[in-house]
């Protein structure tokens, strides 16, 4: 919920078209701000380490690819990985396995590459408050 409380007199004009521009530049800080928790193969939401691979498969990934983190083999997943502004809301672009990462299968441990963290959520309110009182366009 936003409240908004006015101080003085004079009422400050406020750009009811804020939201376009306001997902324009949250789109990129969205993506950046994945990268750290890749790197720290953690969740982005709270910190918490990616669940370690099955011993079977790290075997595995340990010959085909030796010294990748849990979630990089080719890459591509993080690589192709981006948040974009669609409709009212976002999107994310990635390959189309992110998902079963993301949330986990039947068989598979979800690993939680995506989220909102708290360094970046402290960034978006400032974002938004200037495009809402900056003068309509």
């Amino acid at each position: 919920m936003i409240s908004i409380a006015f101080k003085g007199k004079a009422l400050q004009p406020m750009n009811l078209g804020w939201w376009p521009p306001t997902q324009k530049e949250w789109a990129p800080l969205l993506t950046q701000s994945q990268a750290p928790f890749w790197r720290r193969e953690s969740n982005p939401n709270n910190g918490k380490p990616w669940a370690s691979l099955s011993p079977k498969y790290a075997i595995q990934k340990a010959k085909k690819w030796p010294g990748q983190l849990i979630l990089r083999a080719s890459g591509a997943m993080e690589d192709e990985a981006k948040i974009v502004p669609e409709g009212t809301g976002f999107a994310v672009t990635t390959r189309f396995y992110g998902v079963y990462h993301q949330f986990g299968t039947r068989t598979m441990v979800a690993r939680p590459w995506l989220g909102i963290p708290d360094t970046a959520l402290q960034k978006l309110p400032p974002i938004a408050w200037k495009n809402i009182l900056s003068p309509n366009k």
